[in-house]
């Protein structure tokens, strides 16, 4: 069977469809489908769909007896194309759709484990980009979250604007390469992006099973914690924590700074916006040059256009003269 085998076609058009936010059939997503999936794994994802199943009801609809099946499901969630949550006694399995744990990410969230896996990033630096024009772009509101950093929240932040706070709940942690970065690095080799590649971090579920499945490095909180500084470091912004993802995104490869750049309303600011102590300013235009979304201006001193400005603390860690501080907006 080739990969033109129309089992493809028909469970492209199924994940584009039942996924969250929706994707049409294009050949990159056709090319990462057919990768990924052999085709008895596609048509098996064809019953198992989003909405997934447990073992029972799987096997039910599928007739493979539950030993096999079992092995089916855990063959393709080392592949990261079935997902489920280990800790449960008796888990849905589901079949990926795009994104928090979907084709987009978990491809390539391992590092390239497999033969495909070069291949697969050059498809997926593409498909990230016609994910962003022709799914993201189209939602017609502000759908990512941004977190400040830990080191820039004002005094009077409460935990649950704290990001290192508001996941200690989930109770697991790890961190992966960066898709975003990745595929640019294995589809543009001679320019990959200069940011840090292990950012992308999971709680919860998405954690466990991208740990137990050899996606993932898993995390102490304290290790978390340190990640995040790093990631802050670097001029990265932390975005999302919805459905045990946490994003930390650079403005040259990200996929949620693609459409921004678009012009699209991308982002919902954190509730905190930057403060600039005019005398203590030297104008030396670091924030400038740091700043993601080009919302800082310097002449005699900086000055921040706070309708731009997303509060994610960037401008705050790396001022030399420390005259800058968030305060809430």
């Amino acid at each position: 069977m080739t990969r033109e085998n129309p089992i493809y076609q028909q469970l492209a058009e199924m994940i584009g469809k039942e996924d969250v936010v929706g994707m049409p059939v294009t050949l990159s997503l056709l090319k990462i489908v057919s990768l990924q999936f052999t085709p008895e794994e596609a048509e098996l994802a064809l019953q198992i769909r989003l909405k997934g199943g447990t073992m029972d009801e799987i096997s039910a609809k599928s007739g493979i007896e539950k030993g096999e099946l079992k092995i089916k499901l855990l063959e393709m969630a080392d592949k990261g194309i079935i997902i489920y949550d280990p800790a449960e006694a008796n888990p849905v399995y589901r079949c990926v759709g795009m994104t928090a744990g979907g084709l987009t990410e978990t491809g390539v969230w391992g590092g390239v484990r497999y033969p495909y896996t070069a291949e697969l990033g050059k498809a997926l630096y593409t498909m990230m980009r016609e994910h962003a024009e022709m799914a993201l772009a189209k939602l017609g509101f502000p759908y990512t979250p941004v977190w400040a950093a830990k080191a820039t929240l004002p005094a009077d932040a409460q935990p649950s604007e704290d990001l290192t706070e508001a996941v200690k709940a989930a109770g697991h942690w790890s961190v992966s390469p960066c898709p975003c970065r990745l595929s640019r690095m294995l589809a543009r080799p001679t320019d990959p992006c200069k940011h840090m590649l292990h950012t992308c971090v999971h709680t919860g579920p998405l954690s466990r099973w991208a740990v137990k499945h050899g996606m993932a490095r898993e995390l102490t909180h304290e290790e978390l914690v340190e990640v995040l500084r790093k990631c802050n470091e670097d001029g990265l912004v932390h975005t999302i924590n919805l459905l045990g993802q946490i994003c930390n995104c650079c403005n040259d490869c990200c996929g949620i700074f693609h459409t921004f750049k678009m012009g699209v309303p991308t982002f919902i600011p954190s509730p905190f916006v930057p403060k600039i102590e005019e005398g203590a300013c030297t104008a030396c235009g670091e924030c400038r040059d740091m700043c993601p979304v080009k919302a800082m201006k310097v002449d005699d001193t900086a000055v921040v256009d706070k309708g731009v400005c997303i509060g994610c603390g960037v401008c705050v860690t790396h001022c030399p003269s420390q005259a800058i501080a968030l305060v809430r907006r």
